[in-house]
């Protein structure tokens, strides 16, 4: 799924991005939904997790080979789900406080 289709899809303001080998946690409001790639200091990027490389297994994601696979730990990956979790409640208690 693209930025601009998790942008679109999900009303929330915080969403988690995994791609071949990182996953982040980005803000909706500062994410530019044309840009393609996923680095650390990529706009909207609120925090990022970074996987290593395993020899010989296929990505997960998209199948490539050649030297091996990018791949986040299972622990990233839920980390960025929790933090994802708590900015949103965060975000949405702000909203009710705000009424």
């Amino acid at each position: 799924m693209t930025a601009r289709e998790v942008i679109e899809a999900k009303p929330e303001r915080y969403f988690v991005d995994s791609r071949c080998g990182c996953v982040a946690v980005r803000d909706r409001t500062l994410t530019d939904p044309d840009y393609p790639g996923l680095h650390e200091d990529t706009t909207g990027v609120v925090r990022y997790w970074h996987g290593r490389i395993v020899e010989g297994e296929p990505c997960p994601t998209c199948g490539h080979v050649a030297s091996g696979s990018w791949k986040v730990s299972a622990h990233d990956k839920a980390q960025a789900e929790l933090l994802c979790a708590e900015l949103n409640a965060k975000q949405r208690v702000k909203e009710l406080e705000s009424r």
